[in-house]
């Protein structure tokens, strides 16, 4: 099949339209990798071109739901990059745990598609603390919610699953934390049932405050300049001074209008701790 490539004025275009009809401003979107997802999106819902897309945007707010599912990038692994769950499993978690007798909030800040959510899930039920904090999750639309609640995930991705969580070093069988129903692997749900799921805008304006550990990894990758000091201007606001921030392995805060706010806790997982002065 030949790839349908999306011009740049048609891109923007696209992104007038969702902005002018649903408020979600995709304008801030690293403009290269977010044309890749709408081409992929127009090709597999067989749109002759942008104009079929945004015709079908236009007058069907289910689909736009849809939509935004598609044109989010995914998670596609549990424990990714292992060497941070150590981290915060070994270090943060119990500095979290010393403090006064309200629970601490964690919040999966990305628009993840659970594997993150699953993931921070099992390392608390190991240490014994899934009933002593409070978690919170974040989703662009109400269709990615119904997904992470099924715990349905593509069964190709149970190897690298299983070699993360054996480099994790986890303290029991991964396969203990999943099934197979009907030929689909299904993920214990019972690990996310007191889990906060918050829709959000593509500028974070609606995050929750108190929070002790943000876990924003491989988003600030989709976002030029503008977006980055947008977001993480919200996301340092939630989180309480002496808390911590997790973002990808390739990402800095450094040149973010942030930056003076943190220091660095473990560079080479890219975790920063908030300052408390």
């Amino acid at each position: 099949m030949i790839r349908y490539e999306i011009g740049i004025v048609e891109t923007r275009n696209v992104i007038k339209s969702i902005l002018d009809t649903y408020g979600y401003d995709f304008r801030d979107y690293a403009l290269t990798s977010f044309k890749r997802r709408l081409e992929q999106v127009i090709m597999n819902n067989g749109f002759k071109d942008a104009d079929g897309l945004i015709s079908r945007l236009s007058g069907n707010k289910d689909y736009f739901d849809l939509f935004l599912q598609e044109i989010t990038p995914e998670t596609t692994e549990m424990f990714r990059d292992p060497s941070l769950w150590r981290t915060i499993r070994d270090e943060i978690l119990p500095d979290l745990m010393k403090g006064g007798p309200s629970k601490p909030k964690l919040w999966v800040s990305a628009f993840d598609s659970g594997e993150e959510l699953y993931s921070l899930a099992i390392i608390l039920k190991e240490a014994g603390l899934l009933p002593e904090v409070q978690l919170y999750t974040s989703a662009i639309s109400d269709k990615v919610i119904d997904k992470i609640k099924s715990g349905r995930i593509d069964a190709k991705e149970l190897e690298v699953n299983e070699a993360n969580y054996l480099r994790f070093i986890g303290k029991r069988n991964f396969s203990d934390y999943y099934k197979n129903e009907n030929g689909q692997t299904i993920l214990d749900t019972s690990l996310i049932h007191g889990v906060n799921f918050i829709k959000l805008n593509t500028v974070y304006d609606s995050a929750p405050g108190g929070i002790k550990l943000i876990l924003f990894r491989n988003q600030m990758i989709y976002y030029n300049q503008i977006l980055q000091d947008k977001v993480m201007y919200q996301l340092s606001n939630s989180v309480v001074p002496g808390g911590y921030l997790a973002i990808g392995v390739k990402e800095t805060l450094e040149n973010t209008n942030t930056s003076n706010k943190f220091t660095v806790f473990n560079d080479l997982d890219k975790i920063y701790k908030k300052k408390t002065t």
